[in-house]
């Protein structure tokens, strides 16, 4: 394991020296360094169940600057917005969302509701104005051969959202993909201490990916971090924001938006 952890730094630190002279993050036209921007984690959880259609409705009616959510393939690759991997069926059964087709996702009940369907990206979009900003997390059980990125790509295009998303992930190949598919794309890595281990869990990851931005959990993010960050051009977002003292935090850290569940936390 030692050796493995090894081969992959040495793979990094080349992969700096090559391409640390191309990467210029491009700032996302939507921010202001004189507002903090609030994005509604998975809609407003603390008003209705995450990833919903009603959660994110209610985000745009109680005034939020945008919405993020997560997306994955289904068995049957449809995009489905859902966060965990896997998901209890209304017989208590754990499967895999990518193991099962949406027809069956469908009849799953969140919290016993009938009303709280588990939406696809599509019915999302059908939802939103194009005033809103929208995070996509892109999530995918493969790290490196993955489809997912140009079919969230597509449907971006489809519904005219291309210039006010931004699309992340805990996966740098992901985020890489997508400057390739479509290098105006704004993108931004995840990162978290806290976060399952992606090979080696590192924010010099960005030299992989070279995103846009760096949205990095509240509990692990300094004025060490930030700096590391604003000196590579990177815009910053921090989640998840669920109490006070964690958004003044954000505040006197000087970043430039929050993930948070309450839309009325201020």
């Amino acid at each position: 394991m030692i050796g493995a952890e090894i081969l992959i730094i040495v793979i990094l630190l080349i992969t700096i020296t090559i391409y640390k002279k191309n990467w210029v993050p491009v700032y996302p036209y939507f921010y202001s360094r004189k507002k903090l921007l609030k994005i509604g984690h998975r809609g407003v959880p603390s008003l209705a169940h995450e990833n919903t259609l009603d959660s994110f409705q209610k985000a745009i009616d109680t005034g939020m600057d945008g919405v993020e959510l997560d997306v994955q393939f289904s068995a049957d690759k449809k995009l489905v917005v859902y966060h965990n991997w896997a998901i209890k069926n209304n017989s208590g059964e754990k499967i895999l969302i990518q193991n099962l087709p949406y027809s069956d996702i469908q009849k799953i009940s969140l919290n016993g509701n009938e009303q709280n369907e588990i939406p696809l990206f599509t019915d999302v979009l059908d939802i939103l104005n194009k005033k809103i900003i929208i995070n996509i997390e892109i999530k995918s059980a493969h790290i490196l051969n993955t489809k997912i990125e140009k079919n969230v790509l597509d449907l971006i295009k489809a519904y005219g959202f291309e210039n006010n998303c931004i699309l992340s992930s805990f996966n740098p190949f992901i985020i890489r993909r997508v400057k390739k598919i479509n290098p105006k794309i704004l993108t931004a890595f995840l990162w978290s201490k806290n976060s399952p281990q992606f090979i080696i869990n590192t924010p010099l990851w960005v030299w992989i990916c070279r995103p846009d931005g760096f949205h990095a959990d509240i509990d692990y993010l300094d004025k060490n971090l930030i700096n590391w960050i604003r000196k590579k051009n990177m815009s910053i977002m921090t989640f998840t924001i669920t109490k006070q003292k964690q958004l003044i935090k954000a505040q006197l850290l000087g970043v430039d938006g929050v993930f948070m569940d309450d839309p009325h936390l201020n």
